[in-house]
């Protein structure tokens, strides 16, 4: 069975995500940097899914892709210059690691750190804000390949999914991860943004 595709502006697309997220499905996704393949970080089904595509290893975490800075909070707890590192640089192609929460999700959590996004890109900012969803996220790609940017080649390798939200990608390049637990930060993926160096 074919996944549906419908475009980041679809007006069917907010309803679509949270009947998916509801019942445990995978979403293909655009972001500021690359597509991303994910969906609820609380559901065993969507995370064994995603990995098993992948071929990724179990004990890998993924990324929360959250829908505003200020859902930061739920999930980490940033100290004052980790907050203001947090709040300058996004939304944007950023990847940071944060001192987990207690409940956050387990699959975003590694040695107590959990990895926190906000893609500056209109499905997080418009939709995903409206639903005030989390989406657990990745890159699309089999574990060890470059991201998939080309929409057609996406579906093509990736059909198993339910869903695949189709909009423009500015960057073409994994985001940065940044490990803000250390001080100074250290890029684990990329580099420093300036202000950071």
């Amino acid at each position: 069975m074919n996944p549906i595709v419908l475009p980041d502006d679809s007006p069917r697309l907010p309803a679509a995500l949270r009947e998916l997220l509801e019942t445990g499905g995978v979403v293909i996704f655009p972001t500021d940097t690359v597509y991303g393949i994910g969906g609820s970080p609380w559901d065993e089904g969507a995370l064994g899914r995603v990995r098993a595509m992948k071929g990724r290893p179990a004990d890998q975490p993924f990324t929360l892709h959250l829908p505003s800075v200020a859902a930061v909070d739920r999930f980490a707890r940033p100290d004052p210059r980790a907050r203001e590192i947090v709040e300058h640089f996004l939304p944007g192609p950023y990847t940071f690691l944060l001192p987990a929460r207690p409940d956050a999700p387990t699959c975003a959590v590694k040695d107590g750190k959990v990895g926190i996004r906000v893609p500056a890109h209109r499905l997080f900012t418009r939709v995903m804000r409206t639903l005030d969803r989390v989406l657990f996220g990745t890159s699309v790609n089999r574990s060890g390949d470059p991201p998939l940017i080309d929409l057609a080649e996406i579906i093509e390798q990736f059909s198993g999914v339910d869903l695949i939200v189709s909009g423009r990608i500015e960057i073409g390049t994994p985001s940065a991860v940044i490990d803000l637990t250390q001080d100074p930060p250290v890029a684990l993926r990329g580099t420093l943004p300036e202000g950071l160096r």
